[in-house]
């Protein structure tokens, strides 16, 4: 990932001061319940009938952030590691954002606990 010339383009040098790990899909279960036994709560953004409304949702110190796909969000086999679920509310018709937008509005809140307050 690291050496991908697309991701460096994307990731404007942050990989320089961020720590990243690849984690390919089929390994994505085993990792999520080995980090669940060292501490991490998992995190899932999804629309789902046990959503919390991201503006409601107390961050817990360490947390993974669990996105979904395009079009196909968070794969079912997947939804039953999530600790705790969130949306982000929406009034209309269309009731979805872009993946990268999502993750910015939690990012956005995220910091509002931890680094603003």
């Amino acid at each position: 990932m690291l050496n991908d010339q697309l991701f460096k383009q994307v990731a404007v040098s942050s990989e320089k001061w961020m720590n990243f790990q690849e984690v390919k899909d089929e390994e994505l279960p085993a990792y999520l319940r080995r980090m669940r036994g060292e501490g991490w709560s998992i995190i899932g953004l999804e629309q789902a009938s046990d959503s919390i409304a991201l503006h409601k949702f107390e961050f817990p110190d360490k947390a993974i952030l669990l996105l979904g796909k395009e079009k196909e969000g968070i794969p079912q086999p997947l939804l039953h590691l999530l600790d705790f679920c969130l949306e982000i509310p929406q009034l209309g018709m269309i009731r979805s954002l872009n993946v990268h937008v999502s993750a910015a509005c939690t990012l956005w809140q995220w910091n509002q606990q931890f680094l603003l307050d």
